[in-house]
Order: C-alpha cells, then structure tokens, then sequence
C-alpha cells in the first residue's frame, strides 16, 4: 500500500490521528444538496433520516493511520476525499485475491477509512474516482458514478448515470426516472424498476433491470448479458459480440440488431418491428404482434416470431432462417434462406 509521510489536517476536515491509533470524530452539517466522494479509498455507509435539513457524520479511521481524509462543506455539497486519485497509487496491486478469495476487498479496506452518513431523503449521491465499499438506504435522489471500484447496495434512487469500470458489482432499488448505466470491464449491475434505461456492455459484466416503464436502449460490446422484465415502452437494442440480451413483454415495437453470437429473445412484442441479423446470433419473439415486421439476414442466425407479423418484408441472404407463424396482410420476401411464413415455403430456388 501506498504510505504517507504525515497525516493532514485541515480546519473542518477529519483526519487520522498521527500516533496510528484509529480516531473518531462526529460532526453536523446544514443545507447540504448534494454529498460527493472523491479520490478517496475507504467503507462509506448512509443511512436516510427524517431530519430534512441536517446531515451528520461519524468517520473511523483504518489500520494505517498516516491515510489523509477530509469532510468538507462548501456550498450544499459535502465532500469526502484524500489527497490523490487512487490509480496514481496503482490500489489493485494491494488487493492480495488468492489469500483472501471473496474477502480480498474487504480485507484490504480494513487499512483505510470509514465512513458513516445520516442524510434527509432527496440528497443527491457522487462518486469520482472511488474505491470503496457502498451501502446507502433510501435516498431518492439522483445518482452519479463515474471511475473508482465500488462495490456496494443502495436503495431506492431518482435517477442514475453509473459506470462500472473493472470488477466493481453494484445493486440499486427502483429508479424513478431515467437509469444509465455502463460497464467497461466485468463488474455486474443489479436494479429494480425503473422509467427508462439506456444499457452499455463493453466487456463481459451482465445487467439486469426489472420493469421498465417506458423505453428501452441496450448495446452489448462483449460477453455481458443484458437481462429485462417488462418493457412499457419501445426496445432497441445491438450486440456486438456474444453476450446475450432478453426481455418480457415488450408493450411498443422493437428494432433488434446482431453483429456476433449473441442471441436476442423477447417475450413479445407490440408494435413497428425491425430486425437485422449479420452474424451467427438468433433473434426470437415469441408472441405478440410485430407490425409492418421487417427483418433482413445476412448471416447464419436465425429469425423466429410466434406471434402475428404484418405485412412481413424479409430476407435472407445469407444461411440464416426465418420462421413466422402467423401472419396478416401481404409478404414481400427473397433469400435462399429457409423463409417459411403462415407453413408456406417462400424461398428463392432460383
């Protein structure tokens, strides 16, 4: 680890005591909007209070005294950091994994600091650059989350724009308005409800959000599986790679794009449906309605609708097949594909 020369002490910011002996200290802020962690290594915990307008804090020192943490006001947002970004100390190289297994993090953070909050509900949460592990209620304010390593709990959220980079799992409540989230490694992503999401994989970490009360956005770049409930709303969703992604009933139309492996599956469908395969990857719908459905194949994955499709305008240029079994209105088709719409047989032989 990283050792310090001295510890810092600045007026109103909490320090660890100098002789190494773990200090605590309580104190009370006002007014506070928003409370910010930044390039800070340590456990953070918030609890929600009924006190709408104070925020109180209880900070413990680690098993290495000479680690500089501050608490400091300024303005509606309380912050907790240290000195320097945690990449500049290259942490990971700390986290001994084949001593501690499933422990490792834990173990390692017993060095540094802890922190416990107690917030009125709506404080808004952000984290840059943090290495930590997170457990937070209620809050019912906004999220935001960019660089560090957490791993962590918290409740239920407003509104959510995470990343997750490297192994950093994270599980939140239900979001009342929109959730983004993307991960650039192999951490995972857990959530409740919530109104819209927008869904990026670059790696092999998986996503899984319940209902979704409107629409729907997910990019796989990877191995990660991207995993839904019920979608309120419209869907369109891409993999580039072999991670998969599937989804319940989908209450608007669908735009489904395949550019690897990995298969896409719907419960259903309800609406405008467009879909394009051009890789070894399936795509499947196994009811509904697909209006106007539109699928064009260049590759060798397949195409299946159980439902009803109308109008269906479809191709398969490639080895791919496509099944419908139902539909409505007139079909326009072409490919040397097994095409088979409604048990009849419309592929070229030509």
């Amino acid at each position: 680890m990283r050792k310090y020369l001295k510890t810092v002490v600045a007026a109103g910011a909490v320090a660890a005591s100098i002789n190494g002996v773990a200090s605590a200290q309580d104190q009370s802020f006002q007014n506070i909007e928003t409370v910010k962690v930044e390039d800070f290594i340590g456990t953070v915990s918030i609890k929600v209070s009924k006190n709408r307008n104070a925020v109180s804090s209880s900070a413990q020192s680690g098993a290495d005294a000479s680690y500089p943490y501050y608490i400091e006001q300024d303005n509606g947002v309380l912050t907790i950091r240290s000195d320097a970004d945690p990449d500049d100390t290259r942490w990971w190289k700390e986290v001994n994994w084949r001593r501690d297994k499933d422990r490792a993090f834990a173990v390692f953070l017993e060095d540094y600091p802890s922190v416990e909050l107690t917030v009125p509900a709506g404080v808004d949460l952000e984290f840059d650059s943090a290495v930590m592990l997170l457990e937070a209620g209620d809050t019912n304010g906004a999220v935001e989350m960019r660089d560090g390593h957490v791993d962590g709990v918290i409740g239920d959220i407003r509104f959510g724009e995470i990343k997750i980079d490297g192994s950093g799992d994270l599980t939140v409540g239900d979001v009342s308005e929109a959730l983004a989230i993307s991960i650039h490694g192999s951490g995972d992503f857990l959530a409740g409800n919530a109104s819209l999401l927008d869904a990026d994989i670059h790696g092999s970490g998986d996503i899984k959000v319940s209902n979704i009360r409107g629409d729907a956005s997910v990019r796989v770049h990877g191995s990660g599986d991207v995993k839904m409930d019920n979608v309120d709303g419209d869907v369109d969703v891409s993999v580039h790679g072999s991670g998969d992604i599937s989804a319940g009933r989908v209450s608007g139309g669908a735009a489904l794009s395949t550019h690897g492996s990995g298969d896409i599956r719907l419960a259903s469908v309800s609406g405008a449906t467009n879909v394009s395969i051009n890789g070894s990857g399936d795509t499947s719908i196994l009811d509904g309605r697909a209006e106007d459905l539109r699928v064009r194949v260049s590759g060798s994955g397949d195409f299946e609708m159980d439902g009803v499709a109308t109008n269906p305008n479809v191709s398969a240029n490639g080895s791919g097949d496509i099944r419908i079994r139902r539909h409505e209105g007139s079909v326009r088709s072409s490919g040397r594909g097994d095409i088979i719409i409604s048990g009849v047989n419309y592929t070229d032989r030509d």
